[in-house]
This record gives C-alpha cells, sequence and structure tokens, in this order.
C-alpha cells in the first residue's frame, strides 16, 4: 500500500522480520547447519534483501523481531522439552550470533523488538502488539527463520490477535522442503495468506 493511499484509508502495513541473525544465516551459526535444503535457505536471504529494499522504497513500516540470550538461559528455566530445551543445547543466541546478518541491519527509524527471550512467537512477551495497535496496522508481512517455528508461532499469534497476515515464504525457510510444503498446504490457509517474493514485489495495493 503505497503511502498517499494509506493516508486517505486510515490504515497501513508492516514488513516484519524474524531473526535475521547470524545464529540462523552466518556459516558459523550454531542453527545455520541444521537447515537440510541449502537452495532454499539461499534463496530465502536473496529474496528477503529483496523484499526489504522494496519496502523501504514504498515507505512501509518496517520491524526487526531478534532473540538475545544470556549463557545461563535462565529465561528459558529448566525446559524439558522442544526450543526451551534445544536451544541451550545448541548454545543459541549468544554474544555475536545475535548480531543482525550483514545487509539486514535495521535502518535509523525501524523498529527493533529485542525484549524477546525465549518464545517461539514474535508477539510473545514483547511490545510488538502494542506498538501495531498503537501506529494503527492492521496488515502484516511476515518473513524469516524458521518457516515451521518462528514465522508460524507469530502467524498463528497474529491471526487470533485479528492482525491481516501474509507470509512471503519464499522470503523465508523451512528445515526441509517437506516442512515448507507442509505449511502452505496444511498450516497457512487456516491463519493467513501466502505470496511469492515476485507477487509481493509487482503487488501495488
Amino acid at each position: 500500500m503505497n503511502e498517499m493511499k494509506a493516508r486517505e484509508t486510515g490504515t497501513k502495513s508492516a514488513l516484519i522480520l524474524i531473526e535475521y541473525q547470524n545464529d540462523w544465516l552466518a556459516p558459523t551459526g550454531s542453527i545455520n547447519p541444521q537447515f537440510q535444503d541449502r537452495e532454499q535457505i539461499d534463496a530465502a536471504v536473496a529474496n528477503s534483501a529483496k523484499v526489504l529494499r522494496e519496502a523501504r522504497l514504498r515507505n512501509m513500516e518496517v520491524i526487526h523481531v531478534t532473540m538475545v540470550l544470556e549463557p545461563a538461559y535462565r529465561a528459558l528455566g529448566r525446559g524439558k522439552y522442544g526450543l526451551r530445551a534445544m536451544m541451550p543445547q545448541y548454545r543459541s543466541f549468544l554474544g555475536k550470533q545475535t548480531d543482525f546478518f550483514p545487509g539486514f541491519e535495521p535502518a535509523a527509524q525501524e523498529y527493533v523488538i529485542s525484549e524477546r527471550t525465549g518464545g517461539s512467537s514474535a508477539f510473545a512477551a514483547t511490545t510488538l502488539d502494542s506498538y501495531l495497535r498503537n501506529n494503527r496496522i492492521d496488515d502484516i508481512y511476515v518473513m524469516g527463520f524458521a518457516l515451521r517455528q518462528c514465522v508460524e508461532s507469530t502467524v498463528r499469534n497474529a491471526h487470533d490477535l485479528g492482525y491481516n497476515t501474509t507470509v512471503i515464504y519464499d522470503a523465508s525457510a523451512a528445515f526441509t522442503k517437506e516442512q515448507q510444503t507442509s505449511f502452505l498446504t496444511d498450516i497457512i490457509p487456516f491463519y493467513g495468506h501466502a505470496v511469492t517474493t515476485q507477487e509481493f514485489l509487482q503487488a501495488r495495493e
């Protein structure tokens, strides 16, 4: 949606980038080697750069969601299962691994979620919902890592909070092709909408 139309209708849209950090995207990241579909992750990084550039040209709100933990992982408690157990095992989201991957650093006016400590949804214990509501943003575009974990959790949460959510799925990456296919066929029809990078670039709402 261009800036003039947004002013006329009183609506705005936002692009939400989930965890564009070294742990996911740098070869030295603790999570990066877990991507079995290397073609998918490489394409996601290239497509994400195109989407981010276009969003900035459209003067969309851009929101960066990060995860930053400390070595004792106290915020996770004594997690027995799931991500709360896996992150300490992989030593994820510590130190320089939490830095933004080159090319995805926030611009000066862009909002950064840095208080998130363990929830898989970008809304979990963060200011994201209040920021969107206070800025009258109902339509959100989501991309990031990983598709079947934090992106999916965010999309489900956004649906329940009443947002109109679009996932740019080829600017995101799942660990396998099968996970990506499952997301598109089994998940997104119930919680939002999915588009390709090319569809986002060509859209003029």
